[in-house]
């Protein structure tokens, strides 16, 4: 009989044999009785394999390292004690079925074994080992080993699905070699997001892309934490201004603009007459998105501090409403209440379809020419960090912790809507002074992008013209002229 227990220090490390004190997993191998093959350095793979047979290192000299293991089950890796070959060809009987190797009579797997760069030493096992019966001392421990095996082939499924999920679309299931270029969104871009990605997919089947929603101010601090994001889009572009530039992000491209309203529940009869009246009933209960990390629901906050240009007082009536729900920044969607009325983008009123009312323009956040009446109030998302009122702009940027930049730039310029020729600012000196309102000329359907770029030169500034990378030069020349304040 083979002497086993020379080798329990390695036995006791492998998948096959964990979960069993040193005296069961002697008492299993004396039953089993599985042969020791010993391999030189020199010789070429592990030998031939026998139909119905499979090998398990057991050591090797010089010893191999042992690399750490993601689950119970997992593989060790060639070469460390533990690694199992031809278990599957075993117990599924392929070699059956698959065309033999001309000239050879056994199945010859499609790799091609290399010289060994040690001494080996296996045991050989066969499928009649696993499933016969021993002794009554041995059947506990047997049914842990067969426990075991069961592992080990489930776990090589899942590596095959592993390796079929990066090939076939980039997505690493244990996020170690992740290939999918990664989209950070914000909900009111949801939908236009998802629709690019979907046609991102089908032209690149090389590169998938990967949408994660999520509220903006959550997102940037994500990207601050180091987290891989190689599209971002959010809903307040002033978030990318102050949060992630310049060390995070070089600039960023405004998209759409937009404005608050009010929505209402299906049936309801709110309209930019009777608003007021609705959300001061002191029955009504009415909602906004977490103001802490979603920009709605801060710009929901602000378009309500900014009630009192309607009505004075009117600001404190609905921030210390009763049914004034939002505040919380524990509530989430699960545990918010139902309520009659929702603050939200326009744009998601209109595709979902629902009544709601326009908010005057004092108040809706969407009007560039009453800036200064909107930075008149602010929110503070956290300890470091205040949002000003501002018109509203969505934007899209590429952040510096994008891994797979070029694709990045690529999505990003299909996300955008085809845009109208550039002006160029200041290239001849006739244009001081000259103001452009880049979120009218968004709003009122120019079709216009707009990418606020950096250049270091008029040549690299002209290049990003050319290139598409920039659609809206402002240059400045000589120190008597300020930059333009975009």
């Amino acid at each position: 009989m083979e002497n086993y227990r020379q080798y329990l220090p390695e036995l006791k490390t492998t998948t096959l044999f964990q979960d069993m004190s040193d005296e069961q997993i002697i008492a299993l191998l004396e039953a089993m009785q599985p042969a020791i093959e010993r391999r030189k350095k020199g010789q070429v793979g592990i030998g031939e394999m026998e139909k119905g047979k499979f090998k398990m290192i057991l050591r090797t000299d010089p010893a191999q390292p042992i690399a750490p293991r993601q689950f119970k089950w997992d593989m060790p890796q060639f070469g460390e004690p533990g690694m199992i070959m031809a278990e599957i060809p075993a117990f599924s009987c392929m070699g059956d079925y698959l065309p033999k190797e001309p000239g050879k009579g056994n199945f010859r797997p499609p790799h091609q074994p290399r010289p060994l760069d040690f001494d080996m030493d296996l045991l050989i096992f066969t499928t009649d080992m696993i499933t016969a019966y021993y002794n009554p001392e041995v059947s506990e421990v047997q049914g842990i080993f067969t426990r075991n095996m069961y592992g080990i082939l489930a776990q090589k499924v899942c590596d095959v699905r592993h390796e079929l999920f990066l090939i076939k679309n980039g997505q690493d299931m244990f996020r170690q070699k992740d290939r999918t270029l990664q989209i950070f969104t914000a909900g009111v871009a949801m939908k236009v997001v998802r629709e690019k990605v979907q046609q991102w997919n089908l032209a690149h089947p090389e590169r998938q892309a990967e949408m994660r929603p999520g509220g903006s101010v959550d997102l940037i601090r994500r990207v601050l934490a180091g987290e891989r994001c190689d599209v971002l889009v959010v809903a307040d572009d002033t978030n990318i201004a102050d949060m992630l530039m310049p060390e995070q992000a070089d600039g960023y491209t405004i998209f759409a603009a937009n404005s608050m309203v009010v929505m209402g529940n299906p049936g309801s009869d709110i309209n930019s007459d009777n608003w007021k009246e609705k959300l001061l009933d002191p029955e009504a209960k009415f909602m906004h998105r977490n103001p802490y990390g979603d920009p709605g629901g801060y710009r929901a906050v602000m378009a309500m501090l900014l009630a009192d240009q309607v009505e004075p007082g009117l600001a404190d009536k609905l921030m210390n409403h009763p049914g004034h729900i939002g505040m919380d920044p524990n509530l989430t969607r699960e545990n918010t209440p139902r309520c009659d009325y929702d603050f939200m983008y326009r744009s998601g009123a209109v595709s979902m379809g629902r009544p709601f009312a326009d908010l005057p323009a004092c108040m809706n956040l969407s009007d560039p020419a009453l800036k200064d009446v909107y930075a008149g109030v602010s929110f503070a998302v956290d300890e470091n960090n205040t949002v000003k009122g501002a018109p509203i702009a969505h934007a899209i940027t590429v952040p510096k912790t994008a891994v797979f930049v070029e694709e990045a730039k690529e999505l990003r310029v299909a996300f955008l809507p085809d845009c109208a020729p550039f002006f160029e600012i200041g290239n001849d000196g006739t244009s001081d002074g000259l103001y452009i309102d880049i979120l009218n000329l968004l709003s009122t359907g120019s079709g216009l992008k707009f990418s606020l770029c950096r250049a270091e030169s008029e040549q690299q500034l002209w290049m990003m013209l050319v290139s598409g990378e920039a659609d809206l030069a402002f240059a400045s020349y000589g120190d008597e002229i300020s930059a333009m304040d975009v």
